[in-house]
C-alpha cells in the first residue's frame, strides 16, 4: 500500500506541474505533446558484465509513452511510462528469463534553440521502477520493491511545429531495486530509441 501511495504521489505532483496555469501568450503556444517510444535498453557496467547475483544481463527491447507541455520556450516538463526488458540468464534466471523493469519517469528538457524545425535537447529527471523476474523457476523470481533513480539524456526533435515528428534520443539511467530473495539490482543502462511525436 505504501508503494502504491508513493507512485500515486509522484504521478499527482507531475500532473499538477503540467497542468499549472500559464500566461495567455504561453497558453497559445503550449501544445500537448505525446511521444511513443520504441528502441533498445542496453545494460552497462556491472549490470552488464558483473558476476554477482543480479549482474550479467543483456540488451532487450524498450518502449514507452511520454507526455510533455511545450510552450515555445527553452524548458519543457515531461512525464511518462516506460518498460525495459533485460535478458537475465547470466544473472541467475532460468533459461530464456528476463528482468522486466516497469515504471514512471518525470523531468525537464532544455531546448537551447527553440522555435526551429530541428530542436536538439538535453534532459534530466527522476524515475521509479518495479522489476519482475516472473515465474521463471529461479530463486529471484517475483516483484522487486520500488526502486527510485535518475536519468540524463539528449536527443533531437525533427519536425518542430509539425503535427507529426520524429525524435531519436539516448538516455542513461541509474536505479537500484531489491528482489524478494534480497538480490540487489544495481541497474545502469542506456536506452537508445526513436519516438513518434504527436502535437495537439
Amino acid at each position: 500500500m505504501r508503494v502504491a501511495r508513493s507512485g500515486v504521489g509522484v504521478m499527482g505532483m507531475t500532473l499538477a506541474a503540467l497542468a499549472a496555469p500559464a500566461g495567455p501568450a504561453a497558453a497559445q503556444e503550449a501544445p500537448i505533446i505525446v511521444e511513443g517510444h520504441g528502441g533498445l535498453a542496453i545494460p552497462v557496467g556491472t549490470f552488464s558484465n558483473g558476476t554477482r547475483p543480479g549482474e550479467g544481463t543483456s540488451a532487450a527491447p524498450s518502449f514507452g509513452v511520454d507526455f510533455a507541455l511545450a510552450g515555445g520556450g527553452r524548458w519543457t516538463p515531461y512525464f511518462g511510462f516506460s518498460q525495459h526488458r533485460f535478458g537475465c540468464e547470466e544473472a541467475g534466471c532460468a533459461s530464456g528469463g528476463q528482468y522486466v523493469a516497469t515504471g514512471f519517469r518525470a523531468g525537464i528538457r532544455l531546448i537551447p534553440f527553440p522555435r526551429r524545425s530541428v530542436l536538439p535537447w538535453l534532459g534530466m529527471g527522476a524515475l521509479t521502477t518495479h522489476v519482475e523476474a516472473g515465474d521463471l523457476g529461479a530463486a529471484n523470481a517475483g516483484l522487486s520493491d520500488l526502486g527510485i533513480g535518475g536519468e540524463v539524456g539528449l536527443g533531437v526533435h525533427i519536425g518542430g511545429g509539425s503535427t507529426i515528428a520524429l525524435a531519436p534520443a539516448l538516455r542513461l539511467a541509474a536505479v537500484n531495486a531489491r528482489l524478494p530473495d534480497d538480490a540487489f539490482l544495481r541497474m545502469r543502462y542506456l536506452v537508445a530509441d526513436v519516438a513518434v511525436v504527436l502535437s495537439f
